[in-house]
């Protein structure tokens, strides 16, 4: 740590900031890489950091800067005591200039660096320009800045460092050197935090470390602003951590979850009764709950795997419920119910609970509600035909019956793809009920039969068909393409009358014809 910073009151994460690429933890390629460059005096004219939040970008950047303008630099390293270290440390180098690409995003701001990058160094080997957030500039600014990054001025260094590499033109990528900051393993913060806390006089139990290391997600930094904010004054134990954070305890999650696996109901809601009195985060909660169900099936668990799935899709939807308190109670009574399938089973659940699973009993209901009697219009093959085509289409809607097999085998995932269309728009399930689902080869092919064509026709308004998509990447995975296809030949367009006939079926309603006269 410098004297300078040592003289001043800092926070504690700044306090603790690497001053040299040794103190740098989880990067290791990164920083030998640019070591290594910085020794042999072979760095680039730009380079791009990217990465998450509080894994160490910047520091590495003002690393950098000092080695590349350290007389008594050793191995690439700073020794951070000459003078240019010291002016560097204490941000009163003129040749070090650090930009806010947040709120210096504009076009003027990169044209006066532009100009400024034409004059020599005023005393350093090398001026250094690290701009931070660099996503944020404008087009405008990108374009300004292009023509510098592809020929620039020598003995200058751009740094480049961003959290959304995504949003930074190609052309301004393809001029840069770019290195990818993973996040800081759980263990190296724990012990990162133990080594601070040592040394500030901060007593810190090892759980308590391993928790916050856990909730930092990678970031060094946020771990180490959570540590000063709970070591002021008081031991940092587990409970501190699980209370400050709002987090529910292990033996709280294993009773949530082992209620759900039994399909005792009673646990799971007094628990959520609990949270909601005390005014704790239910989304924070599910959160927990489903990444302790996966540590549990990685370690052999795998009966939990419909629990894990039904906390991950509660979570989903929790934003959108008008209670969210309900709805999680909602859901663990659907899952607990003793006479229910749960719809989030896997494949092979699904298939040996088709014909009874209540994912499905919207749709089947259907079947169960009279039909128009039409026996005193019999077909040539002696069985029941409407009288009119436009009768067929309205009892093809009210019994959503099953095509003739076409030889392939339907997929198992195709009647809970049903369910969830039923729960999302209840339209959409009569429109695709009809249909035979197959899937090959990555693409799920959704055929509906001649008879159906205006289902067809419904299918493919850009709504419904993007709706379609999203619940099939749900239901059957990663998929290449999703199909839905008309097994007859073109025809004639249907009528206004059996269009409104359609419509009429499918928000349950009926068509009143005004009487004249």
């Amino acid at each position: 740590m410098s004297p300078i910073e040592q003289a001043q009151e800092l926070s504690l994460y700044r306090r603790w900031r690497p001053h040299t690429f040794a103190q740098v933890i989880g990067q290791e390629l990164v920083v030998g890489t640019l070591r290594r460059a910085a020794a042999q005096g072979q760095t680039a004219h730009a380079y791009l950091l990217c990465g998450q939040r509080g894994v160490g970008k910047t520091s590495v950047a003002r690393i950098l800067a000092r080695a590349v303008n350290c007389p008594d630099a050793r191995d690439g390293e700073p020794c951070n005591v000459c003078e240019s270290c010291t002016r560097i440390l204490s941000g009163r180098a003129l040749d070090v200039v650090e930009i806010d690409g947040a709120s210096n995003r504009g076009i003027d701001q990169i044209r006066q660096l532009r100009e400024q990058v034409g004059y020599v160094p005023a005393g350093a080997r090398c001026k250094v320009y690290i701009i931070d957030e660099v996503h944020m500039l404008t087009g405008e600014a990108f374009n300004a800045l292009l023509k510098t990054l592809e020929e620039p001025p020598p003995r200058v260094l751009f740094i480049l460092a961003t959290t959304e590499p995504h949003k930074i033109p190609s052309t301004v990528l393809s001029r840069c050197q770019a290195f990818e900051f993973a996040p800081v393993p759980q263990g190296l913060i724990a012990a990162k935090l133990a080594e601070i806390a040592s040394n500030e006089g901060i007593e810190l139990e090892e759980r308590a470390a391993a928790l916050i290391a856990a909730r930092s997600g990678g970031a060094l930094r946020d771990a180490e602003v959570l540590l000063e904010q709970m070591g002021r004054g008081a031991p940092v134990t587990e409970q501190t951590v699980l209370d400050i954070l709002g987090l529910p305890p292990t033996e709280t999650l294993d009773a949530f979850i082992m209620g759900l696996a039994a399909r005792d109901a009673q646990p799971p809601l007094s628990i959520v009764a609990e949270l909601a009195t005390r005014g704790r985060d239910l989304g924070m909660f599910l959160e927990e709950a489903a990444a302790r169900a996966r540590d549990q099936i990685i370690e052999g668990s795998t009966q939990l795997i419909p629990v894990a799935r039904a906390l991950v899709r509660w979570r989903a939807e929790l934003p959108r419920a008008v209670s969210r308190r309900l709805h999680v109670e909602l859901g663990i009574l659907e899952l607990c119910d003793p006479q229910t399938t749960p719809n989030t089973a896997g494949p092979e659940e699904a298939q040996a609970s088709r014909s009874q699973s209540p994912a499905t009993e919207p749709l089947s209901r259907k079947e169960e509600q009279p039909k128009e009697d039409t026996s005193r219009h019999p077909s040539p093959q002696g069985g029941p035909k409407p009288e009119t085509e436009n009768a067929a289409r309205r009892q093809g809607l009210r019994a959503s019956p099953q095509p003739e097999s076409t030889g392939q085998e339907e997929h198992p995932d195709w009647q809970r793809m049903l369910a969830e269309c039923y729960q999302e728009r209840r339209s959409l399930a009569v429109f695709l009920a009809p249909a035979k689902a197959t899937l090959t080869d990555g693409t799920l092919r959704i055929a509906l039969p001649e008879g159906y064509r205006l289902h067809f026709e419904c299918l493919q308004e850009p709504d419904a068909r993007r709706l379609v998509e999203q619940i099939a990447q749900r239901c059957f995975g990663a998929l290449m393409a999703v199909h839905v296809e008309w097994e007859g030949r073109d025809d004639p367009e249907p009528s206004l009358e059996e269009r409104a006939a359609l419509a009429a079926e499918v928000l349950e309603g009926e068509i009143v014809k005004e009487q004249s006269g």
